[in-house]
């Protein structure tokens, strides 16, 4: 009975193969190499059918591929695949619709059968949207259409400067806010069985715990609780709290959105008070939230730090934001850029 071989492999051949069995980036080209490399070593074709389980056909197929290309023949061909089910103009009306009812994709589904005369599902929608470059994701609301592009540029630059000015120890750079925290608030996403979403109490109305905050970039968090209402006086506390516990000789520049609260006259004579103790106060240009880092302490507080049992009652979730609070720079961090 013949056996047969692949003819004798040369040195460098046979590096090649071995170089492609070991680090091969897909496994069926591993096994391909493989198989000749078996045959090099004396292997007949029934061995190295029961080595890599596959049939003698395929191994006889392997053979003809290596002695016909070498190696590139092992490789896979480029494939075809199915036929696009939309032409380009499609999908560019597809897109059209999709802008004129971005939420509503059965209606676009209906419309733009009716218009193209091709049946599909809404997976085959999403798949089409996806390979354009679009996502489903929340709409979120936002303040750039109200706010002057030039003034937002020009405060860019400043805070740019700030932070250099902190970065040289030339000053202490604080972002300030108000954050609320309650029982009814939006929870955050989790991970639960299909068909059994975690839940937790419903509260129509609950307490409100109101924290105010000072953030650096240098993982410095200065902040005050209260439950009563955020008003021009409390604000003006928590700056004194601030003036109080700095060092003396330490310059001090807090960052703080445009709140009339932020804005009031009481709150501008305090300015001149707290500039003699070397806290100076620089105002962010109007709709312009994305500017102050603190709003990135507060997402991450709410929605990925506090645990879902912090919600359970109004005192576990003072708790909890206060456990989360002080463990800010050690347990808790975020890194600035």
């Amino acid at each position: 009975m013949a056996f047969r071989f692949v003819p004798p492999l040369s040195d460098a051949d046979h590096q090649a193969l071995m170089a492609t069995y070991t680090y091969g980036e897909k496994p069926a080209l591993r096994r391909r190499a493989h198989a000749i490399v078996l045959s090099h070593q004396g292997h007949t074709i029934d061995q190295i059918c029961k080595i890599l389980t596959v049939t003698r056909e395929t191994v006889s197929l392997w053979f003809d591929a290596w002695e016909a290309q070498g190696l590139e023949g092992l490789r896979d061909k480029p494939r075809t695949g199915r036929p696009a089910i939309y032409s380009d103009s499609e999908r560019v009306r597809l897109l059209e619709l999709v802008q004129e009812e971005p939420h509503q994709l059965k209606a676009v589904q209906a419309r733009f059968q009716l218009e193209t005369g091709k049946c599909a599902c809404t997976m085959t929608l999403k798949r089409a949207l996806k390979k354009s470059g679009y996502s489903f994701k929340r709409t979120r609301r936002s303040l750039k259409g109200r706010r002057d592009e030039t003034e937002f540029r020009h405060t860019q630059g400043l805070l740019a400067e700030l932070q250099r000015w902190e970065d040289r120890g030339e000053t202490e750079l604080y972002y300030f806010d108000e954050s609320g925290f309650a029982q009814s608030s939006a929870l955050p996403y989790a991970w639960s069985p299909i068909g059994h979403p975690r839940e937790v109490p419903a509260y129509s109305h609950s307490q409100r715990l109101n924290v105010l905050g000072f953030l650096s970039r240098q993982s410095k968090l200065i902040y005050h609780s209260t439950i009563a209402t955020i008003t021009t006086e409390v604000v003006i506390d928590a700056f004194d709290r601030l003036v109080a516990q700095k060092p003396p000789d330490a310059f001090a520049i807090v960052v703080l959105d445009n709140a009339s609260i932020h804005r009031s006259a009481h709150f501008q004579r305090k300015r001149l008070d707290w500039l003699n103790q070397r806290v100076h106060v620089v105002y962010l240009s109007p709709y312009s939230p994305e500017l102050n880092l603190i709003e990135i302490l507060w997402r991450k507080v709410k929605y990925e730090w506090l645990p879902l049992t912090a919600y359970e009652s109004f005192s576990s979730l003072k708790d909890h934001v206060h456990k989360v609070l002080s463990g800010y720079g050690s347990e808790y961090r975020i890194t600035f850029l």
